[in-house]
């Protein structure tokens, strides 16, 4: 991989000053340099400006294009679009090149191979920034002949992977002027411009659904919040299993966004990419998950709850369980003096308070990193264990401080033979394994678990 620093200066010393007579045959040399750089490694860049690692509010960062108040969609400026491209170094020397999508206090937000992982800045050392898309792209337009019809769909494929749609359909366009009849050019522009047509029409229907949507409802007492129901819908998606899977809709128009963006993934004949649009919905959802496009699981609806949350619900939550008539309750878990480990109890019967209560649960842990939910071995998951008698545990309840008035703790299963025990063990076992970590930006209350960990693993 060519290193970047290195190249910029030498992009420099090329591009500089006025048109050199061999400037033709200097195109010809760097041709395959370029067409190489950009198909094998993906990453060439002409600048890179290094900044300290920030402190406190990250102003020392560019934001992430996503975090720009323009879209260059709305002003027709294409300068302004593509992702932002860093090269993070770890304080243990590992080097880490993506895009920067959010930058926060204590952490930033890098998208690798399409997941977006984030990165504590304790653990960073330093993070160093390419120029703008539009500036590289400037720079390697003008080391391309104009009639290097296959370079040129190169760069096209470089613009499209860091979402500078415009440049790229831009870039088509001219290449048509000059090729009318080149099949993948015409291919690829009809996508694009398929893309940026659904894109503006998405953002649109985002708008007023946004413009309709209620606020989500917030206890007074300053308990855990509710999840959004967008929260919801995708601790749903991540959450069913296809095997049995709920009532879903996914919107041809995600499908169609999806073999836009990747289109060498797909056929070319618009019949065949129409046989997409006619599977199940499941099938649909399936292809999303084999293509990992998470950004895109938003736009699908899943209209009830998948089998194993509908259990929870059903023999541990509230209709005929003991959550939280038990462990919720306003003097244990419930209440203000439950601690780190506290539960919603308005509105039982709610989604909003089910799923709170149940995403609380599963990401919990105990001060020594133990998980409430034990997914091997479900009888001894900590919550049940904590719920039975002492006499019969493997773990007994912590004790109530006796200066809680009225706070008396007391058990929910005589032993591990109880019926609802038994209920809650077949609900666990069918919680989907193996787990894929899942961010839905919703921080529950938790004790700070022990820094172990140096560096999260990306998650598939």
């Amino acid at each position: 991989m060519l290193d970047i620093r290195t190249a910029d200066d030498h992009n420099a010393s090329m591009t500089t000053g006025h048109t050199h007579p061999a400037q033709s045959s200097d195109r010809c040399s760097i041709r395959p340099v370029i067409a190489c750089a950009l198909f094998a490694a993906g990453m060439l860049a002409f600048a890179m400006t290094t900044e300290p690692e920030p402190t406190g509010t990250p102003t020392a960062e560019p934001a992430p294009m996503s975090a720009q108040p323009t879209d260059p969609a709305e002003t027709d400026d294409a300068a302004g679009e593509g992702l932002l491209e860093c090269v993070v170094t770890m304080k243990t020397g590992r080097q880490i090149t993506g895009f920067l999508i959010e930058s926060l206090d204590d952490s930033i937000v890098i998208r690798l191979e399409g997941i977006d992982t984030t990165y504590r800045r304790k653990n960073i050392e330093t993070i160093e920034f390419l120029r703008p898309v539009s500036e590289r792209y400037e720079d390697l337009r003008d080391h391309i002949e104009d009639t290097d019809i296959e370079t040129r769909l190169i760069l096209v494929e470089w613009l499209r992977t860091r979402e500078a749609y415009r440049l790229a359909l831009k870039e088509l366009e001219s290449i048509l002027e000059i090729a009318p009849d080149y099949p993948e050019a015409k291919t690829l522009h009809t996508w694009m411009k398929a893309f940026l047509d659904l894109k503006s029409k998405s953002k649109s229907r985002e708008s007023r659904t946004r413009d309709r949507a209620p606020e989500p409802s917030r206890a007074e007492d300053p308990g855990p919040p509710l999840l959004t129901a967008e929260q919801i819908n995708l601790i749903r998606i991540y959450e069913l299993d296809l095997r049995n899977p709920p009532r879903l809709i996914v919107h041809d128009e995600t499908i169609q966004k999806l073999m836009a963006r990747e289109p060498d993934k797909f056929p070319v004949d618009a019949d065949d990419r129409d046989a997409f649009l006619k599977l199940s919905e499941p099938d649909k959802l399936k292809l999303l998950f084999t293509h990992r496009a998470r950004d895109l699981y938003h736009e699908v609806e899943i209209l009830e709850d998948p089998a194993m949350l509908e259990a929870f619900r059903d023999t541990v939550h509230a209709r005929n369980g003991w959550l939280l008539n038990a462990c919720a309750s306003t003097r244990c878990h419930g209440g203000e003096e439950a601690g780190s480990f506290r539960l919603v109890n308005q509105n039982p019967n709610s989604t909003e308070t089910a799923y709170t209560n149940f995403y609380i649960i599963d990401h919990f842990k105990l001060k020594d990193g133990t998980p409430l939910l034990d997914l091997n071995n479900p009888e001894r998951s900590p919550l049940l264990q904590f719920a039975t008698r002492p006499t019969n545990a493997l773990l007994t309840h912590p004790e109530v401080p006796l200066e809680r008035p009225g706070a008396r703790y007391r058990p929910i299963f005589r032993s591990s033979r109880d019926r609802k025990f038994q209920q809650a063990v077949d609900w666990i076992r069918s919680i989907y394994r193996p787990r894929v970590p899942y961010d839905i930006g919703y921080p529950p209350p938790a004790p700070e678990p022990a820094e172990t960990v140096e560096e999260p693993i990306p998650s598939p």
